[in-house]
């Protein structure tokens, strides 16, 4: 426990760092989108943004140690220069611009794509592979701005692409979480050369770690237990929490 915060915010944390990293363990993504608003009910952003990138990090690594055989490398190679374009592209423009109306309007294409997956039973749409190139350059620029401007939250992008693919459960999962590795390894980067990593947030930190292998355990054991077809479901409903998150925050 937390000595600064009471019994009610250190359940709240709890609660959310391993809530947040089942629903990454599950889908590959949006621990982030979850673990933020959750989180900053507890502290203040100053502190949760540090410690949810840091944690993302932990629980990437893990995954991707174990998974690294499944990764579709040949995307991350199409995916990640235009990703880190808009990182930096992100970064810059991350103090000259109000982040809350674009939240909201990425939100809103983010239920709207999520709904039409679940009318249509969890089958996304598939990219004829004449546009595929220029689809994967738009879609990792937009993923590496918005995950830099919302910090976090650009895991819906990218799922978005790679459901379209029609990639296995596994290999989405494991591209996602080294996609997710990569850009927020980036965005740690940055936080640590702004000396964001106080000794409170490292204690902070270090009493999550083992919440976020508690909350990993689960969403891996329950995707276990999935076939393709609810996989896809699930991913749908994962993208429709995000979007209302980013929508109401």
């Amino acid at each position: 426990m937390i000595e600064d915060f009471g019994i009610l915010e250190n359940c709240i944390f709890a609660f959310g760092v391993m809530l947040a990293f089942a629903v990454r363990s599950g889908a590959g993504f949006g621990g982030g989108v979850v673990a933020v608003p959750v989180l900053a009910l507890a502290a203040p952003l100053q502190m949760v943004v540090p410690v949810s990138s840091a944690l993302n990090i932990i629980s990437g690594l893990s995954q991707g140690v174990r998974e690294w055989r499944k990764v579709e490398w040949r995307e991350m190679r199409r995916i990640l220069p235009f990703a880190l374009a808009g990182v930096l592209i992100g970064i810059w423009l991350l103090a000259k611009v109000d982040p809350k109306p674009l939240s909201r309007a990425f939100g809103i294409f983010i239920i709207a794509y999520a709904i039409y997956m679940l009318r249509m039973g969890g089958r996304a749409p598939t990219i004829p592979r004449r546009w595929l190139i220029l689809v994967a350059a738009v879609a990792s620029f937009l993923g590496g701005f918005i995950g830099s401007i919302f910090g976090g939250a650009a895991g819906p992008v990218f799922a978005i692409y790679l459901q379209s693919l029609h990639i296995e459960k596994d290999q989405f999962r494991a591209t996602m979480t080294m996609l997710m590795l990569t850009l927020g390894g980036t965005r740690v980067a940055g936080f640590v050369i702004a000396g964001l990593y106080t000794g409170k947030v490292l204690m902070l930190l270090a009493w999550s770690i083992p919440l976020v292998f508690i909350g990993t355990y689960a969403g891996a054991h329950v995707v276990r237990r999935l076939d393709q077809r609810r996989f896809n479901l699930g991913i749908a409903c994962v993208l429709l929490a995000s979007g209302a998150i980013l929508v109401v925050r």
